[in-house]
């Protein structure tokens, strides 16, 4: 019995001492389309994944108006990082795909969130248009406002901003909205012009350095250079910040 045990206890320690070995990525990467979508061999037969929460700009739109050198830059950063690579794949809940049939997914590439590392690069925003990433919020609002402060990319200046945004234009947007005229889409740049923002869903503006601020989706930002234009839009001084 006690030679028994000392087997047994001897065999725990021998299989404790084993090195781990790592999980190997599942899905080859065969193409990637842009930078936001690309085509994995997915259980035998090729799949396009549509990158769940971010939306870089175009550079393969039919609509060549859309194409822009930005988009080209996030296409060149996602061949760089997924170019004969294999890939994991996590879904959101139950929902694995969207309307034009492509699975909806956050994609990672050497154990690291792609989807973030787009956000966090400038080469999309947090794109919240079918709702918030129930996986990681956190996350995204953290990438992006590392982006924001740094200027990368698409926030690179108020220009290049509202360059995406304006190609962007029903981005967030119901189609009515779009055609009243509805204020267009503005992002916080950090120049000393840029002071108070404001969400168009509610009545009070802010400082840019406010908490709140950070609160306000992408979609719903507006800002404006003066506290006198805030109040002449019909905005009220936030309580908390008093700007």
């Amino acid at each position: 019995m006690k030679n028994q045990v000392k087997i047994t206890l001897m065999l725990f320690v021998l299989f404790l001492s084993l090195p781990v070995l790592a999980v190997a990525a599942e899905y080859k990467v065969i193409r990637v389309v842009d930078g936001d979508t690309i085509v994995i061999d997915y259980n035998g037969k090729p799949e396009k994944v549509r990158l769940l929460c971010v939306n870089t700009p175009e550079s393969v739109h039919p609509d060549k108006k859309q194409n822009v050198p930005m988009g080209k830059g996030a296409s060149r950063y996602a061949k760089k990082r997924l170019s004969g690579k294999y890939v994991d794949l996590e879904f959101e809940g139950n929902r694995t795909r969207g309307k034009y049939r492509r699975l909806l997914s956050y994609v990672f590439v050497d154990g690291e969130n792609l989807n973030l590392e787009l956000v966090r690069q400038g080469l999309s925003p947090y794109y919240t248009k079918y709702g918030l990433s129930e996986n990681y919020d956190r996350d995204f609002r953290e990438a992006e406002r590392f982006a924001r402060h740094h200027r990368l990319n698409i926030w690179g200046s108020t220009e290049s901003a509202a360059k995406y945004f304006r190609l962007k234009s029903k981005w967030g947007q119901k189609q009515s909205e779009a055609k009243r005229g509805a204020p267009s889409y503005q992002p916080i740049a950090k120049s000393d012009a840029v002071q108070y923002a404001a969400s168009r869903k509610s009545n009070s503006f802010h400082r840019a350095s406010c908490g709140y601020v950070m609160r306000i989706k992408p979609e719903n930002l507006i800002y404006f250079g003066s506290r006198q234009e805030a109040i002449n839009s019909g905005y009220i001084p936030c309580s908390v910040c008093h700007p």
